[in-house]
């Protein structure tokens, strides 16, 4: 498929080219392969949200972490499920997983910028983004809120989504886990990690997990297999060497890239069951990665330490599409709507190399902060023509919804190539730089700004099958800064302010033809942050305004550029506020609680709401609790998910506006250790059966997950 067909039927996806590559996680962490035994929880991970090692207090931006701990207690396998429980995080799914309808905002803004191990991943290329990852290769997820230019240089200011591997530890420890669930859903899991050697200067880490199942919607069947493995060497005392590889294969057949309708022609609102599959019985989705990552880092001095990175992914994605789109139908006939069919694949790469040097340094009787950054990257997408509904015909015909949705038996148009191909290669560099000075103990100032050039050029294959190169976009030394300040009142409380900026390059065109300048955003920040009960509790509360201009907006439909794509114009003055408190930690012995409230609306340059599909005022609150004496095996736990009303995008046939309602989700989970070897969990989850939309859009809703039941006996060696 063609970057200008993509462009004009996938115009949801962003524009972004997060593509710099800043921050790593500690090469030197070492993490257990079995956490969920551990007693207490002390808040003092450090993140790299803006390239220094900070803790999430001495950061002044809103940073949400999710470790091992609390997967394995909420029984959370692949990203998509971690994202629901962030707080400030809201999705919008409207399709199956797998497919380009799975959209997630935050703070009023779609969330695109993912990370692994601080390597950002390309938002604008399809099929580089990470939301069907499996969670085997992921030790913990940070994300951080707001602008994060320090960390990806490009992207829409609304979250970053940074993925931290596992690393061996020194300790030869394995657990093997098997999980059985609803809607015949099995799961395999195996991790082993530990020393090699007698005196543990090398270890390894392998991890494995193999699921198949199907979901609440008829006829759809989902399979994942992942394989990670590390191995670190002490080459000295002082430098580490670090590689590994990290294999994931998702595929969902049967699957749907759309829902059903909300309304019939009458202008009254449809009551499908919730299982109505809007996808074609031959539909199918796609996606593999085969990662290789090296490591190589060096202790100078206690004070001083380099990094350097080399990673190289290749993947690929191949997507038979056919499914239901309509804004209404005819209740009698069951007419009205139309199903589309496409095939688009493509091979990905991606290789990159970054270097990162932190230290700190004497100067006013304080100890002072600083870290530089460069990086290199390119990223290759090869795509093979195949036909689709832009060729309308067969692609795009009128079918009966009632008749489809029972059985998803039709035809299937010849969907096999034409030989073209075309593509995108995107080079990309950056420099960066912060430092925290501390002119006072109390007193910390951040400061820091990151300088990125990229290039992008796409192709098509010309008469005789050569490429023909054609430049698409070229930014030269954008200039991206950060700022901040933290004070702290007393040693757990702290209060801050900061400003961030972010960027994005746009493909959009006018109708003229031109090419939409880069997107700019700004985040405004203001919070309290603190820590409790010797750093086993953690607190925050802020306030943030966000800003964008030359904001891309589609001219409207049947309104194209020169070259078929969707036409677009660019508005300023797009904005988005509100306010997050969140909690984390152990309140009382074995008494965890992790969530908190966000609001936020984002309005045009007039003051129109945007998104009103996304809820402005959400609230998400998990905890477990260890009971002691004679019970102390038993772990029992509760997980409560609600959202405001929101509003379907879209009008219904006579100018009909859905609302759903406020909502609130109910999970339960007991986890009951036999020893400390053999543990059994129980999740339930949306125990009390709520229907509602998890997506919403006139022609076509997705219905959010009924009540589901898991199980899952896990063993350590």
């Amino acid at each position: 498929m063609s970057l200008t067909t993509k462009i004009l039927f996938r115009h949801s996806l962003s524009s972004t080219l997060a593509l710099i590559l800043f921050g790593s996680a500690n090469a030197r962490a070492q993490a257990p392969v079995d956490d969920t035994s551990a007693d207490s929880i002390v808040v003092t991970g450090q993140t790299e949200t803006t390239g220094l090692s900070l803790s999430s207090r001495e950061t002044p931006q809103s940073v949400t972490v999710i470790d091992s701990v609390r997967m394995q207690e909420q029984g959370l396998y692949d990203i998509s499920e971690v994202m629901e429980q962030i707080v400030g995080i809201q999705s919008n799914r409207s399709s199956a997983l797998g497919t380009d309808g799975t959209k997630y905002a935050a703070r009023g803004f779609a969330v695109q910028n993912y990370l692994v191990d601080g390597v950002a991943r390309p938002s604008n290329i399809y099929g580089f983004t990470e939301d069907t990852a499996d969670l085997i290769a992921y030790e913990r997820i940070e994300v951080i809120r707001g602008s994060a230019g320090m960390m990806t240089g490009t992207g829409q200011p609304s979250a970053a989504i940074n993925m931290i591997r596992k690393r061996p530890g020194a300790e030869m420890r394995a657990s093997i886990s098997a999980t059985a669930g609803s809607w015949n859903m099995y799961r395999i899991e195996g991790d082993v990690g530990g020393a090699l050697t007698s005196d543990g200067h090398v270890r390894a880490r392998v991890a494995g997990a193999w699921q198949d199942n199907d979901t609440f919607i008829d006829r759809e069947h989902a399979k994942r297999q992942a394989v990670y493995g590390v191995v670190e060497a002490d080459l000295t005392p002082d430098t580490l060497l670090t590689a590994g590889i990290e294999y994931q294969n998702f595929r969902n057949k049967g699957a749907s890239r759309g829902g059903v309708p909300l309304y019939y022609t009458d202008g009254t609102e449809t009551d499908f069951k919730r299982s109505t599959n809007g996808g074609a019985d031959w539909s199918d989705f796609s996606r593999k990665s085969l990662n290789l990552f090296a490591s190589l880092a060096h202790d100078f001095d206690p004070n001083w330490h380099l990094q350097i990175d080399a990673e190289h992914k290749s993947g690929s994605y191949d997507e038979t599409i056919g499914y239901f789109f309509g804004t209404a139908i005819d209740k009698q006939t069951g007419l009205g709507g139309t199903l589309y069919s496409a095939r688009w694949a493509s091979d990905l790469t991606l290789t990159g190399v970054y270097a990162n040097l932190r230290g700190s340094f004497e100067a006013l009787g304080q100890e002072q902060h600083v870290a530089l950054t460069l990086s290199h990257a390119q990223f290759d997408d090869d795509q093979t023509t195949y036909p689709g509904w832009w060729y309308r015909g067969d692609y795009a015909r009128s079918i009966n919804a009632l008749e489809f949705f029972e059985t998803g038996s039709t035809l299937k148009p010849d969907l096999t190539t034409s030989d073209g191909r075309s593509g995108n290669r995107v080079k990309t560099s950056a420099a960066a730089g912060v430092v925290r000075l501390k002119p006072i103990s109390p007193l910390s100032v951040i400061a820091g700004g990151r300088l990125t050039w990229w290039k992008q050029d796409s192709y098509s294959l010309d008469s005789a099958g050569a490429r023909e190169w054609t430049p698409a976009l070229n930014e030269k030394a954008v200039f991206t800064p950060y700022a901040g300040i933290v004070l702290d009142f007393t040693k757990t409380i702290s209060a801050y302010v900061s400003y961030a900026s972010v960027f994005e390059p746009q493909t959009n065109r006018t109708v003229d033809g031109d090419m939409l300048a880069p997107l700019e955003g700004n985040t405004y920040e203001a919070g309290l942050k603190a820590d409790f009960l010797e750093g086993r509790l953690s607190a925050s509360a802020a306030v943030f305004r966000m800003k964008q201009d030359n904001y891309a907006l589609a001219d409207g439909a049947g309104i194209f550029a020169p070259d078929g794509s969707a036409a677009y114009h660019a508005v300023s003055g797009m904005k988005s506020s509100g306010f997050e408190v969140e909690v984390n930690g152990e309140i009382l012995p074995g008494w965890r609680v992790a969530g908190g409230f966000a609001n936020a609306r984002a309005e045009d340059r007039d003051g129109v709401r945007q998104l009103p599909q996304i809820a402005k005022n959400s609230f998400k609150m998990f905890t477990s609790y260890k009971l002691p004496g004679e019970l102390d095996g038993l772990t029992l736990g509760g997980n409560l998910r609600w959202q405001g009303r929101t509003t379907a995008d879209g009008e219904g046939p006579n100018g009909e506006i859905y609302t759903q309602g406020s909502l609130a989700i109910v999970d339960l989970m007991a986890n009951y250790r036999f020893s400390d070897r053999l543990s059994l969990a129980v999740h339930a989850d949306n125990i009390f059966d709520k229907t509602y939309y998890s997506g919403l859009a006139i022609g076509s809703s997705r219905y959010g997950t009924p009540r589901a039941f898991t199980v899952t006996l896990r063993g350590a060696l």
